[in-house]
């Protein structure tokens, strides 16, 4: 049975996205885990609107069957973050009717 887990995720701009993505990889390397960037070169360029440039990191993914508190966990222990202060999960599984934001300065 599926059951879909929809993320994004903000961090600071100090810090070196490509690295942050190549550690979230790690996650479940036997799902392949995946993330990608808004600003990711395969994306078309400045797909999002408005009349800028986003200026911040968000990364966005769904996926099928993800134990949400080990990847909460993951995030908070093993993303070696420059500010984790600053890093914001927005997390809405299926049957969620909003985004739920957690905070990984709060949780561990």
């Amino acid at each position: 049975m599926s059951k879909v887990t929809n993320l994004i995720i903000t961090f600071s701009t100090l810090e070196d996205e490509q690295l942050v993505i190549e550690q979230i990889k790690l996650f479940d390397q036997e799902l392949g885990f995946n993330i990608v960037s808004v600003n990711d070169e395969r994306l078309p360029n400045v797909w999002y609107g408005g009349t800028r440039r986003l200026e911040c990191c968000i990364l966005i993914g769904a996926y099928n069957n993800l134990d949400l508190e080990k990847f909460i966990l993951f995030l908070a222990t093993k993303v070696e973050w420059e500010a984790a202060d600053l890093v914001q999960l927005l997390v809405k599984e299926q049957e969620d009717m909003k985004f739920k934001l957690i905070d990984l300065s709060l949780k561990y």
